[in-house]
């Protein structure tokens, strides 16, 4: 694999990482943990707060994992091949 890719794999898992802490860091539930509560706080806060259904707000919050992935894969990307230039 190329270094772009590797690092642009990298980033997305740091923005992972990042919308995980966002969700989850207050909770006093053990770090095996957080991640789904990070999902379930973020589908909580759809449906509830901005009252679309139950099953719209699973999909929504999947979509937005998967465009968080996405962003910042494309971001690590670019910013490798900025900097190195061989790759």
């Amino acid at each position: 694999m190329k270094r772009s890719i590797l690092f642009g794999i990298f980033s997305s898992f740091i923005g992972l990482i990042c919308l995980v802490l966002l969700f989850a860091a207050g909770s006093n539930l053990p770090v095996s943990q957080w991640p789904f509560e990070a999902f379930q706080g973020l589908v909580f806060t759809l449906v509830w707060g901005m009252g679309v259904p139950e099953s719209l707000g699973y999909l929504v919050s999947g979509i937005t994992v998967l465009m968080v992935l996405a962003v910042f894969f494309a971001a690590g990307k670019r910013l490798s091949r900025l900097f190195l230039k061989n790759s």
